[in-house]
């Protein structure tokens, strides 16, 4: 989490020296080096990887457009993107929210059905908050500055989303414990 700040970092301190495309261009290269060393496999690779070609997009708009509002739209665009995702996987009978918390934590897939009815609620409640959270990021970037937007987004939506981490890891946790251990099929 703390990783992801540096390209924020790097954007914010760029636009206070340079024009728009360098301080685009510094934050999308802070964020390929950030996605290169923090890369997984299997799903949460697949979404990572996902989150990052929106970067690349949003990023290339930007520098061409010389626009760092365009390169900063890339967080509501992947809010967005993310709904049909989660949606989806519902009707995959693949929960996203399950397949992620299974990687995660890989003890409870033994545990959990990856079908099971917490994993299918969560990634409601997952798309819903992402349509909020990209709504309220697009308010927020159409109306404040971009240091302002870059600070107050974070620090506005942040806390809602780290409230939404807790509350999912808790159902997932208490629907963990209400069930035996899987067997060892060895």
């Amino acid at each position: 989490m703390l990783l992801s700040l540096l390209p924020v970092a790097v954007f914010l301190a760029l636009t206070r020296v340079t024009g728009p495309s360098l301080a685009v261009l510094g934050g999308f290269l802070t964020s390929a080096v950030v996605f290169y060393f923090t890369r997984r496999d299997r799903l949460i690779g697949l979404l990572t990887l996902f989150g990052f070609a929106v970067v690349t997009a949003s990023a290339v708009v930007g520098i061409t457009e010389g626009s760092e509002r365009a390169y900063l739209a890339s967080g509501p665009i992947s809010d967005f993107l993310f709904v049909p995702l989660y949606v989806g996987s519902l009707f995959l009978h693949r929960p996203l929210v399950g397949g992620i918390a299974r990687e995660l934590v890989p003890a409870i897939a033994g545990r959990v059905p990856l079908d099971a009815p917490v994993y299918r609620q969560l990634s409601i409640v997952w798309a819903g908050f992402d349509i909020l959270h990209g709504a309220v990021a697009v308010v927020l970037l159409s109306r404040l500055s971009v240091a302002q937007y870059v600070i107050w987004s974070r620090v506005a939506l942040w806390p809602f989303t780290a409230l939404l981490l807790a509350a999912s890891a808790a159902n997932i946790w208490r629907c963990a414990c209400r069930r035996p251990p899987a067997e060892d099929a060895s």
